[in-house]
C-alpha cells in the first residue's frame, strides 16, 4: 500500500520515508502512524500517509511510486495538500537508491517552487535541507541518540513558533547532520553534537530529532539499536539514562509543527 486512501479532500500529506522496523513497527506504528498521531493531538485537518520508501528492487515498486507522486502533485498544485511532513528513515538522505532520487527530484520539481508549508523530520530534514543547497553528510563524532536537550537559536525573532524558548528535549537518533544553513533559512538551536537541530524559514520548518517518538518508543529502540551493533554497550548506558532523565517535549513541539502546517 502508497496511499492511505484516495479522497480529495482538505489534507495534510504525511510522507513515510522508511520501511518497517522488526520488533519495533509492530509494537509503535512506523514512522508515519508516529507523526499522525503526534499531529491529530493538535489539528483537526485530516492527516495521510503516503509510502515513499522501498526495500525492494526498484523494478518492483518504481511504477507505483511514480503514480504516487502524481497524486501528490496534483493534490498541491489542486491546493487540497494544505501542507506536508517529511518523515524519518534509516536511510542516508546522501543516498543513491533510487526512491531516494525520486524523492529529490519531487522536493526540487514540486515542493519548493509550490511553497506549501512543509515540515520535515530527521531524514526528512536532512533531505530537504540538501536539496536547498546545504551540505550534508555523516556525524564526525558520531550518534547522537535518545532524548536530549536542544538549545533553542536566541536570534530567532520573538513571533517565532520558539518565542519564549530557550531549550527544549527532543529524542535524537541520527548519524548525519545537516552542515550549513540553506539560503533563507535560520537554526532554530543546537547541541553539543550537532549545531543545526533544524530550520526555519517562512514555508518550512525541520528538526533533526523526533517529535514524534515517545519515551517508552525510544528506549526500546535504543535497545534495538545496541542489540544490532550500531550503539556500544556505554553509548546504550549514556543515551538510555538520558531518555529516563530528561522530560521528552515532543508533544509540544507536535503542537509547534501542527501550528506551522495550518499558518495558511
Amino acid at each position: 500500500m502508497t496511499v492511505e486512501n484516495q479522497d480529495n479532500v482538505s489534507h495534510v500529506a504525511v510522507l513515510v520515508l522508511d520501511t518497517p522496523i522488526p520488533n519495533i513497527t509492530e509494537k509503535y506504528g512506523d514512522f508515519g502512524d508516529n507523526t499522525k498521531d503526534l499531529l491529530s493531538k493538535h489539528t483537526t485537518t485530516k492527516i495521510k500517509k503516503y509510502y515513499l520508501a522501498y526495500s525492494t528492487s526498484p523494478e518492483e515498486y518504481l511504477t507505483q511510486l511514480q503514480s504516487t507522486y502524481k497524486e501528490l502533485e496534483a493534490g498541491i498544485k489542486q491546493g487540497y495538500i494544505t501542507g506536508l511532513v517529511l518523515t524519518g528513515s534509516r536511510s542516508d538522505a546522501f543516498g543513491e537508491e533510487p526512491w531516494i532520487k525520486l524523492l529529490d527530484e519531487f522536493i526540487v520539481n514540486v515542493i519548493i517552487p509550490s511553497k506549501v508549508q512543509t515540515a520535515g523530520i530527521c531524514f526528512g530534514h536532512q533531505i530537504l535541507c540538501k536539496n536547498l543547497g546545504a551540505k550534508i553528510g555523516r556525524n564526525e563524532i558520531g550518534w547522537e541518540a535518545g532524548t536530549t536537550p536542544i538549545e533553542v537559536n536566541p536570534e530567532l525573532k520573538k513571533n517565532s513558533p520558539f518565542s519564549g524558548l530557550s531549550k527544549f528535549n527532543m529524542v535524537e537518533f541520527h548519524q548525519d547532520i545537516v552542515y550549513e544553513l540553506p539560503p533563507g533559512c535560520v537554526s532554530i538551536g543546537s547541541t553539543d553534537k550537532c549545531n543545526i537541530q533544524g530550520v526555519l524559514s517562512p514555508n518550512l520548518l525541520t528538526f533533526q530529532g523526533h517529535p514524534e517518538f515517545t519515551t517508552e518508543l525510544a528506549l526500546d529502540l535504543l535497545k534495538y539499536k545496541f542489540e544490532h551493533g550500531l550503539l556500544t554497550k556505554q553509548e546504550y548506558e549514556h543515551y538510555k539514562s538520558q531518555t529516563v532523565t530528561f522530560p521528552n517535549q515532543g508533544t509540544e513541539i507536535g503542537e509547534i509543527i501542527a501550528k506551522f502546517l495550518n499558518k495558511n
